[in-house]
C-alpha cells in the first residue's frame, strides 16, 4: 500500500559531535549520504546510528539537493532521543527472521531500508523503545493491519477527501508534504480525512480570525454533522480547509471541492469521478449516467443564476471563463496515508463535457458511451490546471452566498462529501484585512475590502 521507508545514517565520531551540538540548538541538521532513489513525496524516516552502533536518535528526514558527485544531502527533522541507547544487536534480535539479514546490512553501514526490511525494524523499535512510538507507530504492522480492515467504501472516501485536500494545497501554492505525515487515530475509525493531520488536530475556532461567515455557503458547510477543519500557511498564504457531510464515511458516494480565491473573489468547484480500467489497464469512463444528467441539470441551475448578476469591469475580475464548474476524471484512486502527491487525471470543463456527452466518436461497441485517455481529444492536467486556478484565471467573477449555499445544499443532500477551501493571502505589510470579500447586504454585490473602508463594485 505505502511507499514510505527509512533512512539509516551511520555517523562517524567527529560528526555525531557536530549532530549533538547543532541538536541543542535547532531540531534540523543535514547530512551528505550516497545518493539513493526515493520520492520526495512519500513518508522518510531517519534512523541515527551512533559511532557505538546504537540507534540513539528517531525523526523524520527528506530527501534533499545534490550534495556532490554521487552524493545527496539528507535533511534530518524533529529528531527526538531515545531515553536509553538501543544496540543494534538487541535491535536486530527481535527483527523477524524474513528481513533480519537484509535489515542488518543497512543497520551497520547505512542506507535506505527495503520495505520489508523497514516494517520489522519499525515494529521492533516500537517495542523496544515505547517513547518512539508517536513517531513510528503510523508505520507499524498493528496500524497497517487496522487501515485494511477499512471496507472500500471507507478508504475510497479517504483518498477523494484527500485528493480534494491534495488539490486545494496546490491551487494555493503551498506545499502537499504535511499530507505524507498523516496518522490513524489510536482509537476509532476516521470520520473524515482532516482528523489525521497535524493541522486540523491543532485547529481551533479561535485561529479563525477573520470574517468567514462572510465568504458564502461557508456556514452551511460549518454547521453540517462530521465537519472538520484545517488550516496551512506560510509566509504569504493561508488556506482553510474544511471537510463536511451529512453520512458516515462508508456512505459517502464522492466528493466535490469548493475553493475560494479570496484574492480574486473568484470560486471554482471541482466535481470527481471515478474511472475503471479495462483488461489492458487503460481506464475509461462509462455513461451516460442518471446522477451525474441531475449533478449537470442542478450546474446549469446555478450557472443560470450567476449570469443574471451584473458583470463586473474591474481588472480582478477578468475571467478566460467564468464557469466555475468541472469534472476531474482520473482512475480509482488508492488511498495511500504516506503519500504527498496529486493523483494524475483529466480536468474537463463543464462546457466541453457536454459537447464530449454528444460527440458520437465516444459511443461504445455496446451503445452507451465510453470517455478515454485516447478519445477525450484534449483535457486539462494537474499541473495547467493549478496555473488557471490560482490566478483565477478560471472560475466566477461575481456570486452571491444565496446561490452558493443552495449548491452546497443540493451536493451535501447527494450524501456527497465537500472539501470548502478558502486561500486567504497576507500582505507584505502583515496586514491581512485586504482581498475580496462577499458583501452580505440584499443587493448581492462584490465588495472589495480595504484598510478602514469598504467599497462595492
Amino acid at each position: 500500500m505505502s511507499k514510505s521507508g527509512a533512512y539509516v545514517v551511520n555517523f562517524t565520531r567527529g560528526r555525531y559531535e557536530e549532530l549533538l551540538h547543532e541538536l541543542e540548538i535547532r531540531e534540523f541538521f543535514a547530512e551528505a549520504v550516497p545518493d539513493f532513489a526515493f520520492s520526495r513525496r512519500q513518508a522518510l524516516v531517519a534512523i541515527v546510528v551512533s559511532p557505538a552502533k546504537e540507534v540513539t536518535h528517531i525523526g523524520r528526514a527528506k530527501k534533499g539537493v545534490k550534495a556532490g558527485t554521487n552524493l545527496r544531502r539528507l535533511n534530518l527533522l524533529d529528531l527526538i532521543e531515545l531515553d536509553v541507547p538501543l544496540s543494534l544487536h538487541d535491535l536486530l534480535d527481535n527483527v523477524p527472521n524474513r528481513v533480519r539479514h537484509k535489515a542488518k546490512e543497512i543497520l551497520q553501514n547505512g542506507g535506505l531500508l527495503a520495505p520489508k526490511a523497514f516494517l520489522g525494524v519499525v515494529d521492533a523499535i516500537v517495542s523496544l523503545r515505547p517513547e518512539a512510538a508517536e513517531t513510528l507507530e503510523r508505520f507499524s504492522t498493528t496500524t497497517r493491519q487496522r487501515l485494511r480492515e477499512l471496507s472500500n467504501e471507507e478508504t475510497q472516501a479517504l483518498a477523494l477527501q484527500k485528493e480534494a485536500v491534495a488539490t486545494a494545497l496546490s491551487f494555493s501554492g503551498l506545499q502537499l508534504e504535511p499530507l505524507a505525515h498523516w496518522e490513524l487515530d489510536k482509537t476509532s475509525k476516521p470520520i473524515s480525512y482532516l482528523e489525521g493531520l497535524e493541522e486540523a488536530r491543532m485547529m481551533e475556532d479561535s485561529m479563525i480570525t477573520w470574517d468567514l461567515h462572510q465568504v458564502p455557503g461557508f456556514d452551511e458547510v460549518r454547521s453540517l454533522p462530521h465537519a472538520s477543519t484545517a488550516v496551512f500557511s506560510d509566509d504569504e498564504t493561508t488556506l482553510f480547509v474544511t471537510l463536511a457531510n451529512k453520512q458516515p464515511l462508508e456512505k459517502q458516494t464522492g466528493t466535490d471541492l469548493i475553493y475560494f480565491n479570496q484574492t480574486f473573489g473568484a470560486f471554482v468547484m471541482v466535481q470527481y469521478k471515478a474511472m475503471e480500467l479495462d483488461e489492458h489497464h487503460a481506464a475509461f469512463f462509462r455513461f451516460p449516467q442518471k446522477q451525474l444528467d441531475a449533478e449537470i441539470v442542478r450546474m446549469d441551475s446555478i450557472l443560470a443564476q450567476l449570469n443574471t448578476l451584473p458583470k463586473n469591469g474591474k481588472s480582478h475580475s477578468f475571467r478566460l471563463s467564468e464557469n466555475p464548474f468541472f469534472l476531474k476524471f482520473c482512475p480509482r484512486i488508492q488511498f495511500d496515508p504516506d503519500s504527498a502527491s496529486l493523483t494524475s487525471g483529466m480536468y474537463i470543463p463543464l462546457d466541453y463535457w457536454k459537447m464530449l456527452a454528444d460527440d458520437p466518436n465516444l459511443e461504445g461497441p455496446r451503445g452507451g458511451k465510453l470517455l478515454t485517455y485516447k478519445n477525450v481529444g484534449r483535457f486539462v492536467d494537474n499541473s495547467s490546471f493549478v496555473t488557471l486556478v490560482a490566478k483565477a484565471w478560471v472560475g466566477t467573477s461575481i456570486t452571491a452566498s444565496a446561490i452558493l449555499s443552495e449548491w452546497i445544499e443540493h451536493i451535501v443532500g447527494q450524501g456527497r462529501s465537500v472539501a470548502f477551501a478558502i486561500k486567504k493571502e497576507d500582505d507584505d505589510d502583515g496586514d491581512t484585512s485586504r482581498g475580496y470579500v462577499f458583501d452580505p447586504s440584499p443587493h448581492l454585490g462584490l465588495a472589495v475590502e480595504t484598510p478602514g473602508r469598504k467599497k462595492c463594485l
